[in-house]
Formats: structure tokens, sequence, C-alpha cells
């Protein structure tokens, strides 16, 4: 019911998460992200219960494979989840557990892990994971080319997608790298309007506080504080 691409740009300090699934507001479910480090949980058993611990044990230094490995070995419900992810150093962790609807599966390349279920087939990750490797620029618009790409290669089985997300961490917080779009029928296509439209609205919020505040305005107006 859900495909996702993790992804990392060590150039520019950036981690992230691209989602869209079959199932209702999947951004405030699936995808996180830390300090370094981006994962997504998804299937039958996944969320916060997954996510949050996982964030808590890398932050500890405690790398990503051993967080994951530690968390699914005490699960009942391991085998119907899915859990991926990268961190900003280049570890990663894929995990597709055997109860996980099929076409259930994951994929790996330079900087990025995939994973999905329920979907047409293997062609789905492996689309999305080309399309990464191959897309020039920001992690957010690579992000969004793999999951466009997911679901030109047929996406989920069952048809359309309920909702997508974009969650990106890095140095500065951006309204362009937290997104949600929870709009049944073309999610996805949803999620490219919002990120245009954030970054047209950043631009617009920039030239407005220079115009009021000058070249040194306060802190707290400066950046927008994103909540993770």
């Amino acid at each position: 019911m859900t495909f996702s691409i993790v992804g990392r740009d060590p150039s520019e300090r950036t981690v992230g998460v691209a989602i869209a699934s079959v199932f209702p507001a999947v951004g405030a479910v699936c995808p996180y992200v830390g300090d370094g480090v981006a994962l997504s949980t998804q299937s039958w058993d996944s969320g916060r219960s997954y996510g949050i611990p996982i964030l808590d044990i890398v932050e500890h230094d405690i790398s990503l494979p051993t967080a994951c490995e530690t968390l699914l070995a005490d699960r009942e419900g391991a085998e119907g989840t899915q859990l991926h992810g990268v961190e900003l150093d280049g570890e990663s962790f894929v995990y597709t557990g055997e109860r996980s609807m099929p076409w259930a599966g994951h994929a790996t390349g330079t900087d990025h892990t995939v994973a999905g279920n329920l979907l047409v087939g293997e062609a789905v990750v492996d689309a999305m994971s080309r399309t990464f490797e191959r897309t020039d620029g920001p992690l957010e618009e690579r992000l969004l080319s793999a999951l466009e790409a997911g679901e030109e290669a047929g996406g989920d089985k069952r048809g359309d997608n309920l909702s997508a997300a974009l969650l990106v961490r890095g140095p500065e917080p951006k309204l362009h790298r937290n997104l949600r779009v929870d709009d049944p029928g073309k999610p996805i296509a949803g999620l490219r309007r919002a990120y245009r439209t954030a970054l047209e609205t950043q631009a617009e919020h920039d030239s407005s506080m220079n115009e009021e505040w000058g070249e040194d305005p306060p802190a707290s107006i400066d950046r927008f504080e994103i909540k993770y």
C-alpha cells in the first residue's frame, strides 16, 4: 500500500524521505528525520513506536543498522513491517518482513534506499532507485522525482494513492522540506505543486522581510522554525 525513498546529500548535509500510499495521512505515520538520519517505517507494523525510538538510539552514537535490528528483534509484528533508512555518514538499513503484502521488496543504491509493498512489481522500486541516481539538484528534487517515477512505473497495484509526503532535514529549516498532501486521487502531483508553492512563498517571505527589517533581521524572523 506504500512506496518510499530515503536519501542523503552529504554535500548539503541533508537527509530525507518521500513517500506515497493508498493509506490516508501517510506523512503523519511513516517518515521520520533526525539530526543526520532519515527513515521510513511502513506496512502492517509501523509508525511512531518504531520511528521515535530509532531516532533516539541513533542520537546516542549508535548506528542506524544496530538501532533498527534491536527494535525489530523485540517486536512480535516485525515480520509485517518494512523499515529502511540512511544516515548522513553513509550507513543504511533495509528490511522487508516476510508478511508484508506482495509485491513487497526493497532496493539500495548510492546515497539512498527504496521500499514498497502492495506494488505492481519490482519495476516500481527499480525505477525510483534509477531516477534518484540520475537526477541532479537538491535532495528534495531528487526524492520527488523518484517518487513520481515509482508512480509512473505502476505504483500501488490497487490504483490511486490517498496521501503523499516529503520530509527533509538539513542545517537550515525550509518550508519546502516539510510537506504533506492528503488528497485522494493524485497526491504525488499535489506534492509537486506544494513544493513549488513553498519555494515561491519562501522567496516572497525573504523579499518582504528585507523590505521591512533591512539586512539584519531578528533571528526568529530570519528563519522558519519547522516542527519535525
